[in-house]
């Protein structure tokens, strides 16, 4: 972790994030259209001077963003992380010299580098989601360690391992002072950016996960 933002403003940066991510695309999109297709609209398009300036503050919001959202996770240094980064800062100047000098395949290839980065945060969100597979043993003992191995899997990305890191406007969880119901509630349902659970987990194994949760209350 390098940073840690507050929930609200987590979540305001993250839907910024997307709406930036998702305007970038489709002028990218368009542009190339363009390119292929109408040659003298693309240089209509260029030569617009606030639809220049537009798509600069887009490029400068969607780096911004992005970054700011990548020293907010536990793990900014994972392979996937670096990789999508590395995609993003070579697509940007592929488009740049592909659109100005009316190189084709610059072009193409920067606006697949960018589905390619989306694709990727696709696969992420799925590998997060991914059902464990262990059997659940249901003795005190057996539930409290499973308890803990879910929590590693499925929360400790966010909350932490003592459940202080705030991460993606996670709550901190040893000074959390809801009832199990209401915890229950939350894992099922989600909250803000906590994504729902009730068809990744069965109430036993939330059951174990919220006996792990209250273990490191304080």
């Amino acid at each position: 972790m390098l940073n840690a933002i507050p929930s609200g403003a987590y979540t305001g940066l993250l839907h910024t994030h997307k709406l930036v991510v998702l305007l970038f695309i489709i002028i990218y999109v368009v542009k190339l259209a363009l390119l292929l297709f109408s040659e003298a609209n693309l240089d209509k398009m260029r030569a617009n001077k606030p639809a220049r300036i537009f798509e600069m503050v887009l490029s400068f919001l969607f780096l911004g963003t992005g970054i700011t959202l990548w020293t907010n996770v536990a793990d900014p240094f994972n392979t996937l992380f670096l990789i999508k980064i590395v995609a993003v800062l070579i697509s940007i100047p592929l488009a740049v010299i592909g659109f100005k000098k009316k190189n084709k395949i610059l072009a193409v290839l920067s606006v697949v580098l960018l589905f390619a980065v989306y694709g990727l945060a696709e696969v992420k969100k799925k590998q997060s989601l991914k059902p464990q597979k262990q059997e659940m043993v249901y003795n005190e003992t057996q539930t409290s360690v499973h308890g803990k191995q879910l929590y590693e899997q499925y929360c400790q990305n966010c909350h932490g391992a003592d459940g202080t890191a705030g991460l993606s406007g996670a709550k901190n969880l040893q000074t959390s002072t809801i009832s199990d119901q209401e915890a229950k509630t939350r894992i099922k349902e989600g909250k803000g950016n906590m994504l729902s659970y009730q068809k990744i987990l069965n109430d036993k194994e939330i059951d174990a996960l919220i006996t792990h949760i209250k273990s490191i209350r304080k």
